[in-house]
């Protein structure tokens, strides 16, 4: 049975208000947006994350688009095999990495991220729900947390044992999700995963690769699973990354 899309997503007639910077990294930033319907009936929050542009054409651009730096899209060459790019003129350009190269790339990870997130979330991941794209700059998703503040990452949640133990077999069954959509998340960590009302939920996944197209699809699972085992265990939660990996491949 499909899973239902969120019933505020359906309202047609809206205004949007930014609020503000809700965190701002070295690849993007997140703006928190309120959605208001226009008959007054109810608002929710969304984020709004914007990926910094890879060049600029002038001097204080970054400034006046509201960034800071320019984006690294660190290791992203290891991604890229996995994904199609269909214009040869535009493999020419991310080949030897000039200004049209950089822009598709960007282009790439905007679109990758929106299209990765719809397909987990239609797969029935704890992931938030992908509202919209301009498959250009930014990607609009669920805003996960409320006016008191934004849900805190994994590792910022200061969960007791028992909740750890909770949050590491959720991270298992969700990674199984991920699986069984064919991805692999390919940046899993206790910074990548929020904890909100008492479930997992993971976020950034524009690196997210094929599992099965992916000439190192089972490496990077293998990696992800390598990282947060190693947090938990550091938690005092028992977490075998090896019997995990070969649980979810069964």
């Amino acid at each position: 049975m499909p899973r239902p899309v969120p019933s505020w997503v359906l309202v047609d007639d809206y205004v949007d208000a930014d609020l503000g910077t809700l965190k701002t990294g070295k690849e993007a930033e997140i703006r928190v947006v309120e959605r208001i319907a226009a008959d007054g009936t109810g608002r929710h929050l969304l984020a709004e994350k914007r990926y910094r542009p890879k060049t600029v054409t002038f001097k204080g651009e970054l400034e006046v688009l509201g960034f800071t730096t320019s984006a690294t899209f660190r290791n992203d060459v290891g991604y890229r095999e996995a994904r199609a790019i269909r214009s040869s003129r535009d493999r020419r350009a991310v080949s030897k990495m000039t200004r049209r190269g950089r822009e598709v790339v960007r282009r790439d990870w905007v679109s990758h991220e929106f299209e990765v997130l719809t397909s987990l979330w239609h797969g029935g991941a704890p992931v938030p729900y992908p509202v919209a794209t301009d498959h250009a700059t930014s990607v609009l998703l669920e805003y996960l947390g409320d006016d008191e503040g934004a849900a805190p990452r994994l590792a910022e949640a200061r969960l007791d044992r028992a909740a750890l133990a909770l949050a590491w077999d959720q991270l298992v069954d969700a990674v199984q999700a991920v699986v069984d959509a064919g991805w692999v998340h390919a940046d899993l960590s206790a910074y990548n995963v929020l904890w909100w009302r008492e479930q997992v939920w993971l976020i950034d996944v524009p690196q997210a690769v094929d599992l099965h197209r992916s000439t190192i699809g089972y490496e990077l699972l293998h990696r992800d699973l390598s990282n947060v085992a190693r947090w938990f265990a550091a938690q005092g939660v028992p977490a075998d990354p090896d019997a995990t990996l070969a649980s979810l491949l069964r």
